[in-house]
């Protein structure tokens, strides 16, 4: 028997094995797990988008981790990034807003756990309901820090008040440590730093699928709640530029307050101006901002399942 003729016979074997061990049924034992990916966008609601502003809209991604409790509960854990924004330009129409003129960018890296109730059951294998919609609640941690991009104005900030503010233009400013409503100066102490690291609720709706046995696919907005109405570095009141200027510098007085940079003399009575020290800078009703997520989802079965015969 020749070499060629032994490796065409064991060829074919392997062949009519690999055959025969697909066709045999494969087993998934325990609770099936599942890892994914997700994709999608981010947005947010706030004091500088009373409505949703598509136009600030940006990416947003993250790895998820699903255990399938049973047909009609899911536990999943969620790593998630995104980014949200806003800005007064964007409601031009607003006069109010127009003369106000801030503006906020903030990264948002997000660890969260949540409840699926699969509203149908969501089957393990395409032969019992292999689609369900759910509902979906949870908690979450989340790490954000708003910026804004100064724009430096030559004549508008007086150095002997300011200090030398050109060494700043167009650089992104952490907004933070700059205190612009006046946190924690002596005369309100009671406005707290607001912390970068806070606990929020995801709450949502979804839709999933089974591709097959081993993959799924699905669609879903969540919103989250925070705590806080800072997102955006914007709550209470204008304070008086000496405050904020002598708790930190004239970089915090000029963010603080932006109208100046309009440059139209007749901006004087509502927003920021010396005039109307006091006068509110955001939402005095205290109303907290809220961030969200659109995103697609696909993950893999990596072990547990119900019995099913699958191809590889």
């Amino acid at each position: 028997m020749t070499n060629t003729f032994k490796t065409g016979v064991i060829f074919i074997f392997a062949v009519l094995l690999v055959f025969k061990l697909n066709a045999q049924p494969k087993r998934f034992r325990g609770k099936p797990i599942e890892v994914g990916i997700t994709l999608g966008a981010s947005n947010y609601y706030g004091d500088l988008a009373p409505l949703i502003a598509l136009n600030e809209t940006h990416p947003m991604g993250g790895i998820i981790c699903r255990f399938n409790y049973s047909d009609f509960l899911t536990l999943r854990g969620n790593a998630l990034f995104g980014q949200i924004s806003g800005d007064d330009k964007n409601y031009s129409g607003d006069a109010m807003r127009y003369k106000r003129n801030l503006n906020f960018k903030s990264n948002i890296i997000e660890f969260s756990g949540t409840l699926e109730w699969n509203i149908l059951g969501f089957g393990e294998t395409q032969r019992t309901n292999p689609g369900s919609p759910f509902l979906f609640i949870g908690l979450g941690v989340y790490k954000f820090n708003p910026m804004t991009q100064f724009n430096y104005i030559n004549g508008l900030y007086d150095p002997a008040e300011y200090g030398d503010l050109s060494k700043y233009d167009k650089q992104w400013i952490e907004l933070q440590p700059l205190s612009t409503e006046g946190q924690e100066t002596t005369k309100f102490n009671d406005r707290k730093r607001y912390s970068l690291t806070q606990i929020s609720v995801p709450i949502g709706v979804g839709y999933k699928k089974q591709f097959n046995e081993i993959w799924a696919w699905g669609v879903e907005f969540g919103l989250r709640k925070t705590f806080t109405d800072y997102l955006d570095d914007i709550s209470t009141t204008y304070v008086d530029p000496q405050i904020t200027t002598g708790a930190n510098t004239g970089l915090s007085t000029a963010l603080a307050d932006r109208t100046p940079e309009l440059g139209d003399v007749n901006l004087t009575n509502d927003y920021g101006t010396n005039e109307t020290l006091g006068a509110s800078r955001g939402d005095v009703n205290y109303n907290k901002d809220w961030y969200m997520f659109f995103n697609f989802t696909l993950t893999r079965k990596i072990v547990g399942g119900k019995q099913t015969c699958f191809q590889f």
